[in-house]
């Protein structure tokens, strides 16, 4: 079934930006509250939350595709893959950056926390390229 824009000026189309609210916002609050979990020691808790998020955050993609989000073609969506890479790619210099003016404000150890994102961040961009080289696609 295509995804991209069926709902969009339809009967649904409110319907469907609802759904695609509350999975969005529904993610986003498990994440916060998981986060909240591990820190509190509740591994259990933050591992159910985790996982709730991710899939409330690939229904939310889901609903969004359905509105016209994301890309119409297959040309496109390689397009905003490059875009994410190279995101990725360039994130170890601007999470420093930013960590660096987190600890300057007198917040080490949110600058910790920030920089401790990082290794994942060097893994999407790893995980993105490996797919563009399987497939032949130029991204840098």
């Amino acid at each position: 079934m295509e995804l991209h824009d069926n709902a969009k000026g339809t009967a649904i189309e409110e319907l469907i930006k609802t759904l695609h609210t509350a999975e969005v916002h529904g993610s986003d609050s498990y994440y916060v509250l998981a986060a909240q979990a591990k820190a509190a020691g509740l591994d259990d808790l933050a591992e159910a939350m985790s996982l709730n998020a991710h899939e409330d955050s690939a229904h939310g993609g889901t609903y969004g595709a359905m509105l016209g989000l994301g890309a119409n073609d297959e040309a496109t969506l390689w397009k905003r893959a490059v875009a994410f890479y190279q995101a990725e790619a360039s994130a170890k210099e601007t999470l420093t950056a930013l960590a660096q003016k987190v600890r300057d404000a007198g917040f080490p150890d949110v600058a910790d926390v920030i920089l401790a994102t990082i290794p994942q961040e060097d893994e999407h961009a790893r995980r993105l390229a490996r797919v563009f080289e399987a497939r032949g696609i130029s991204y840098k």
